[in-house]
């Protein structure tokens, strides 16, 4: 697919479109006298609630349709046996789980997320696909995996959610502490990047700072949230960085995977 042609068109569109947003939030800001209803904490699960609507289709969108492959690319490099257990956290609307769950038939999936109205979509798509009796979606927090025993899964994974969270190693402390100490066992962390490096660096990271924000704003009429998602993206540690920190929550990193020209990095690692 020859993205070049498209990133330009969009990019124009989103320069412009970018410049009313910020006109517009500028505006609501100087006419806003009270504040009665606290908004909610950007990252946070009540965040997702207030877009979780239409953002299965706001990923599709953003992404150019390439979202999916990339959890399946995750979900791939798991290698997730027969039997076993696995453990998706930021689950979402459960799409991780659903290709976890139909990649191997006999394994059993626990998703967690801080967003109930995600996980009330979740369950909807599992119903729709029949695996609502081998996954199992839960309200809950990556940092505090409360009720969950050491070694209860084979494989963790977690897609597009590190980022969000306030304390990022006590979530992989928590992680490491719930994984299997055996050598099969995965940590499988997809996550954007700020594109670096490559022809196509100057156009990738364009994309992610103007294009994604402002589609997601205007599709889902929640400026804040999606201006939000440049914002975390470029504050997220280098992938050199972030592996230090898996190793310092007890994890091997094995390989770090580069996609969408950098823009999107798979964290492959065993427990140490």
């Amino acid at each position: 697919m020859d993205l070049l042609p498209l990133l330009v068109s969009i990019l124009q569109w989103s320069c412009h479109s970018s410049a009313k947003i910020l006109e517009r939030r500028d505006c609501e800001e100087t006419q806003k006298t009270c504040q009665f209803n606290t908004p909610p904490v950007l990252g946070s699960g009540e965040m997702f609630d207030s877009i979780s609507g239409r953002y299965d289709a706001i990923n599709r969108i953003m992404s150019l349709g390439m979202d999916q492959s990339w959890r399946r690319r995750m979900v791939d490099a798991l290698e997730i046996k027969a039997h076993e257990r696995v453990l998706d956290l930021a689950t979402g609307t459960a799409d991780v789980a659903i290709i976890e769950a139909q990649n191997q038939p006999s394994s059993t999936i626990l998703g967690v997320d801080p967003s109930a109205k995600m996980l009330a979509i979740g369950r909807e798509k599992l119903e729709a696909f029949g695996l609502e009796n081998r996954v199992t979606l839960k309200l809950g927090d990556a940092m505090d995996l409360n009720g969950i025993e050491e070694g209860t899964f084979n494989k963790v994974s977690m897609a597009f959610g590190i980022r969000n969270i306030q304390d990022r190693l006590q979530a992989l402390k928590e992680m490491r502490r719930v994984i299997k100490s055996e050598p099969t066992s995965r940590l499988a962390i997809l996550e954007f990047a700020e594109p670096s490096g490559g022809a196509m660096e100057f156009f990738a990271r364009m994309f992610i700072k103007h294009v994604v924000p402002v589609v997601g704003a205007l599709l889902s009429g929640k400026w804040n949230e999606y201006m939000h998602l440049e914002e975390s993206i470029m504050a997220f540690p280098s992938s050199e960085e972030f592996s230090m920190m898996m190793s310092e929550a007890g994890f091997k990193v094995i390989s770090t995977e580069s996609m969408m020209f950098s823009s999107v990095i798979l964290y492959l690692a065993t427990p140490g």
